[in-house]
């Protein structure tokens, strides 16, 4: 039963490990209790565990207690349910601009161009997947396994798209520097500089979107640590768990 409500239990790793290791010790002391009535084992450690489970309206006072705080607020104000859409949108939409910005500033054809375009794109994409993690982590309390998995391959996919648009951008530019070579030395020296840009480009692009996720790290490295540990602890007997909770407690 503890391992049916740890995988219920929508509520930040640390606190829902907290809560299943204080679950186990009163789990554990009423199997004691049960076994001196004159109980055997496994009927005493299937009553305890019974009794020990809160009910639901119970779980979702517990759900909103341990809830971050950013989290609370945003459900007190009514705008939980569109948040993550809002946010991911609003992210996109100023990483995008601002790279259209920068390409605009050095280069307005470039800026107007397909490869320009795209490149925007995937840095919006990327401001919009981090915003999606960051959403689960500091207002959900909580990102699963499965969603954390695919954020990530997301991110990566995008991080290398990044890194191909600049030096798909880089070549072309090359290509038309290549063509410029019997112009005046001016316009070549500005056909490298682009080369020079979309490559730089292209790999700032891939670094931000890299770095952004290494902000999230330190928190999801907690939380699988924590994930680890409860998986360990629903596994185990009462007896056991629960002089687990009491050790770690002291």
């Amino acid at each position: 039963m503890l391992e049916a409500l740890a995988r219920k239990l929508k509520a930040p790793p640390r606190r829902r490990l907290e809560l299943i290791e204080e679950l186990g010790a009163d789990a554990e002391a009423l199997q004691e209790e049960l076994e001196r009535r004159g109980y055997d084992a496994r009927t005493a450690r299937r009553i305890a565990a019974g009794r020990v489970v809160p009910s639901g309206e119970v779980l979702a006072e517990l759900e909103a207690r341990h809830a971050p705080r950013l989290g609370r607020w945003t459900r007190r104000t009514g705008v939980a349910t569109g948040i993550e859409r809002m946010g991911a949108a609003v992210t996109a939409v100023l990483a995008g601009a601002a790279m259209l910005a920068v390409l605009w500033r050095q280069d307005p054809g470039a800026a107007g161009g397909l490869l320009g375009w795209s490149l925007a794109g995937v840095v919006a994409l990327l401001s919009s997947n981090w915003a999606r993690a960051a959403k689960g982590l500091w207002i959900d309390g909580d990102l699963p396994v499965e969603k954390r998995r695919t954020l990530w391959e997301r991110q990566v996919g995008l991080i290398l798209a990044a890194v191909s648009l600049g030096g798909l951008g880089a070549a072309w530019q090359g290509y038309i520097a290549l063509g410029a070579v019997e112009t005046s030395s001016g316009e070549v020296w500005a056909a490298v500089q682009r080369v020079v840009f979309f490559g730089v480009l292209g790999v700032g692009a891939a670094a931000f979107g890299l770095l952004g996720w290494l902000a999230l790290l330190p928190r999801l490295v907690t939380d699988e640590a924590c994930e680890r540990r409860i998986s360990a602890l629903v596994t185990l007997p009462f007896r056991f768990a629960g002089k687990r909770a009491e050790a770690r407690r002291q």
